[in-house]
């Protein structure tokens, strides 16, 4: 998509349309084996018997390095979520609730998104970290109150036997989450944010949405537009109104791609992937469905890294939000 004419092309209504959905899946199913065959072959040869208390039933032949990269990425995953699951517990909201300061202050020191991307010294980024610095402690409190408020509720009726069955963007209903103002925050608390905020708390039902993720989704797409007016992807923004120093143009991730249609690819990816894990002996956990996505979406990306260079104008990163 084009940054400046997204939304007078109406093409945010155009890929959430079945037969373009459809389109882009056929695509998606036909470029994963191939990325699979070179996931699997880049990985190291692994014992098998250190992935017992990660995967069930037999180990077939030359899987053992597999299911390892799979239960390394979660052991990874794991390592930082709690920082996520420990500042967001409902308990602890309850106490900032008559402290918005203090609640910024942690925000911003203990919930890693927020301080990693703070403490980055790129120039792109200070726009970003000036807003945040200037935005309304209470209005942060307020945004991610009502973020946890909208996972509760909507968690409490997706079981996983529901769940598993979801394949379209109205089963998910997630469109609140992108759309609801109360639950955002502009220029400081966008789609990235939360959905990574989400994912650290709930990986079985909420995808990471963050850049290598939609950048991935380019990648299995074939790099195609599938007939948008913009003769771009659905998966990127490209930034016309901030052109690298050179004068290109730069391939953003689309920043403000619809949750619910990215959780409609990133589950149907998940389906597949536990496809050929089965095959391998092993079976993936569904706990942690979208950690082995999000993993294996990164791996198609280092596939790609001179393309990467070349549509981030080798050293520009965006918005975290």
């Amino acid at each position: 998509m084009i940054l400046s004419k997204n939304t007078e092309l109406g093409e945010f209504d155009v890929i959430g349309t079945q037969p373009h959905v459809q389109k882009v899946w056929a695509e998606i199913e036909k470029s994963l084996p191939k990325y699979w065959a070179k996931f699997v072959a880049a990985q190291p040869a692994a014992p098998a018997s250190r992935l017992a208390s990660h995967f069930g039933g037999k180990q077939a032949p030359n899987s053992s390095a597999v299911l390892q990269a799979f239960a390394t990425a979660v052991q990874k995953y794991e390592k930082l979520a709690p920082k996520y699951r420990d500042f967001f517990d409902p308990d602890a909201m309850e106490e900032f609730a008559d402290s918005p300061a203090s609640f910024k202050s942690h925000l911003a020191k203990e919930v890693p998104v927020i301080a990693g991307t703070l403490n980055q010294r790129r120039p792109e980024l200070q726009e970003w970290q000036q807003d945040f610095r200037k935005a309304k402690a209470n209005d942060l409190l307020t945004v991610f109150s009502n973020i946890m408020d909208f996972k509760e509720d909507w968690a409490a009726t997706k079981s996983e036997a529901v769940f598993s069955k979801f394949d379209s963007r109205e089963e998910f209903g997630l469109d609140d989450l992108d759309s609801d103002e109360t639950m955002t925050l502009s220029s400081v608390i966008g789609m990235g944010i939360k959905s990574i905020v989400l994912f650290n708390l709930d990986p079985r039902i909420f995808p990471q949405r963050a850049r290598t993720d939609l950048y991935g989704l380019y990648f299995l797409s074939g790099m195609q537009d599938f007939g948008l007016a913009s003769e771009s992807s659905e998966f990127l923004m490209i930034n016309d109104r901030e052109p690298a120093s050179n004068g290109s143009l730069i391939m953003e991730h689309n920043f403000w791609y619809p949750y619910g249609l990215f959780s409609t690819y990133t589950i149907r990816i998940f389906r597949w992937l536990d496809e050929q894990v089965r095959t391998l002996g092993g079976a993936l956990d569904t706990k942690v469905r979208y950690v082995y996505v999000s993993h294996f979406l990164s791996a198609v990306c280092a596939e790609h890294a001179e393309h990467m260079k070349v549509m981030r104008a080798h050293d520009r990163f965006g918005n975290p939000s």
